[in-house]
């Protein structure tokens, strides 16, 4: 009986573990690249956007 509920404890410790990580990993992999952003301005007189200089 005691083995059995050691088990129950340490497999709820390793759910939470992983699901903690998984937490983690997604808002780590959610960083913007500063590299790739392009400054965008509106052209008056088209309306169109174009890179800025």
């Amino acid at each position: 009986m005691k083995f059995l509920v050691l088990v129950v404890i340490l497999a709820s410790i390793l759910l939470f573990l992983r699901f903690k990580k998984k937490k983690q990993d997604k808002f780590t992999n959610n960083k913007v690249n500063n590299d790739s952003v392009i400054d965008l301005e509106k052209d008056p007189r088209t309306k169109e956007y174009k890179p800025k200089d």
